[in-house]
Parts: structure tokens; sequence; C-alpha cells
């Protein structure tokens, strides 16, 4: 292989890893809205299976925001070997905000226990963006 190959397929790849974090957040945004109108729904639901449900929901969005910082981070260290062998990629940068849909102590799901030794980022204080009539 040639350096314009590597370089090509470098690209390909950084090109690549853009378009499907780009999908990721499209995904999340849907997954977002479909809990806000579940929630809207079932407001003042006593069911606990609608908490563990809404619960769910917010844990999948955590594990997609998940999903789209490592395709950021993967970019960037690609985007960082490229110019560590003389190819100029842009990086991208992870998104801000991966913890937003972090269920309340009333959406328990019964997923398990995370594995030991994923990072997280600290859990935001969103108490003042929460609708009140949400539930």
């Amino acid at each position: 292989m040639t350096l314009p190959d590597i370089t090509a397929a470098l690209r390909d790849l950084h090109v690549s890893i853009g378009q499907q974090q780009d999908l990721t957040k499209v995904v999340i945004q849907d997954a977002e809205n479909a809990r806000a109108e579940f929630r809207a729904l079932t407001t003042g639901a006593t069911n606990p299976l609608v908490n563990r449900a809404l619960g769910n929901y917010a844990q999948g969005i955590v594990k997609l925001r998940d999903g789209s910082w490592l395709l950021a981070e993967a970019g960037g260290i690609l985007a960082e070997y490229a110019r560590a062998i003389g190819i100029d990629l842009p990086p991208r940068q992870p998104i801000e905000g991966k913890r937003k849909a972090e269920p309340n102590s009333d959406e328990q799901s019964e997923t398990g226990p995370r594995y030991p030794g994923t990072q997280r980022l600290p859990q935001a204080d969103d108490s003042a963006q929460r609708d009140p009539s949400a539930g």
C-alpha cells in the first residue's frame, strides 16, 4: 500500500465514523422524544411497570450516548494517528451532555449492575430542566 492509498482509506474510515455518529445522534433524539411522549402519556400512573419502562428508556438512551461518545473518541484517535504519519484529518469532538437521560429514583429498571471499570461522567443536576407536569 502506498501513502495515497493509506490516506484515502483513513479518510474514508474517518467519514464513516462521522456518519455513524450523526446517525446515532438522530436515534438518540428519537429515543428521547419517545421517552418524553411515554412520560407525558403516563403522568400520574402508579403502576411500577410504567416507571420501570421509563427507566429502561433512560438507560437505553445513556447507552446510545456512550456509543456516540466512543465513536467520537475513535474519530479523534484516528485523526491523531493520521497526523502522526503526515495526513491531516479534522478531529470530531465528543458530544456534550451524554448523561442527560439518567433515570430518576422512580424509574429504576431491572437490567442489572453496570460492568466494573466502565468510565462514567458525573451525573448532572437536571432538576431545573425537568417538566414538573411530567411526574
